[in-house]
């Protein structure tokens, strides 16, 4: 049995011991496209405790919101909203297959839209895989427009290249978040000194869309033990000529609201806030 939309109510995942939290996994895992599963936080073994310890601290203190549609069968729908500094990310939002084409997303748009307001927000963010046109519509039908385009992209000969030298900035702290969680941001600084962050999901690594991503790939392979790499930017940048077949494309959308629901507050520029799925993150992050 469907739920009634004109009663249903949205509500916010609140207990770190609440086994919905599982289902909702779930259900944002499902959301990925399916030539990246496996390469987004959503996916990590253990993102069901990740979520239970992002809710542990009071709820004016978290940056991590989960906003859900329950019902008599289970989870129905759940939005994962994420404070940014002026902003609210929706890191991914998913609904119960036997819910759709129902008005369910519009629902929590709305409510993520509300939340934005009472937080003090100035404009909503999202990314949306341009092989998902239905998505694409219902965002623009709520006030979204279009800011950039990225692509996903296999980066293919890791096993063949040559390392590169590194020294490992965070080990301690990712391995620690790595081994309880199943992803985490690892920071390595090359030769030249420069510091690169690489998103780690069980063995899956994103690097950098540069020439040396393969060479550092293989240089964290026997530590994390890697066997699938791929990479991530914006269209107008480009991947390298020998990149692999590419994966997905993603755009990120916005949605300013009105000056007079929110503050005045600061807002970070556009162009600093093109984060990963998963961002996680993928951090579309930390998914």
């Amino acid at each position: 049995m469907h739920l009634d939309l004109t009663t249903v109510e949205v509500d916010t995942l609140d207990d770190p011991d609440d086994p919905t939290l599982i289902e909702a996994t779930d259900l944002l895992a499902s959301s990925v496209p399916e030539a990246c599963l496996g390469l987004v936080a959503y996916h990590a073994g253990g993102y069901v405790s990740y979520l239970a310890a992002a809710l542990t601290p009071p709820a004016d203190a978290r940056t991590l919101i989960l906003r859900a549609v329950r019902g008599p069968a289970g989870l129905r729908a759940v939005a994962d909203w994420r404070l940014l500094p002026g902003h609210l990310l929706l890191n991914g939002i998913a609904v119960h297959e036997e819910e759709r084409g129902r008005g369910m997303g519009s629902r929590l748009l709305r409510d993520g839209h509300d939340l934005a307001v009472r937080l003090g927000c100035r404009a909503l963010l999202l990314d949306v895989s341009l092989d998902n046109p239905a998505a694409h519509r219902l965002y623009r039908r709520h006030g979204f427009t279009e800011l950039v385009r990225s692509s996903w992209r296999e980066v293919v000969g890791v096993r063949a290249a040559a390392p590169t030298s590194i020294r490992l900035v965070n080990w301690p702290a990712f391995a620690a978040h790595h081994a309880v969680y199943g992803f985490g941001d690892l920071t390595v600084r090359t030769a030249a000194g420069e510091e690169i962050d690489l998103r780690v999901v069980g063995t899956a690594v994103r690097v950098p869309a540069a020439p040396n991503g393969a060479a550092l790939a293989a240089a964290i392979g026997p530590l994390v033990g890697v066997d699938r790499c791929f990479s991530a930017a914006p269209l107008a940048d480009g991947h390298p000529a020998d990149a692999g077949p590419e994966l997905a494309r993603f755009v990120r959308m916005r949605c300013e609201l009105a000056a007079s629901d929110t503050p005045n507050v600061g807002v970070l520029p556009t162009e600093s806030l093109l984060i990963d799925k998963e961002d996680e993150t993928l951090r579309r992050s930390d998914r």
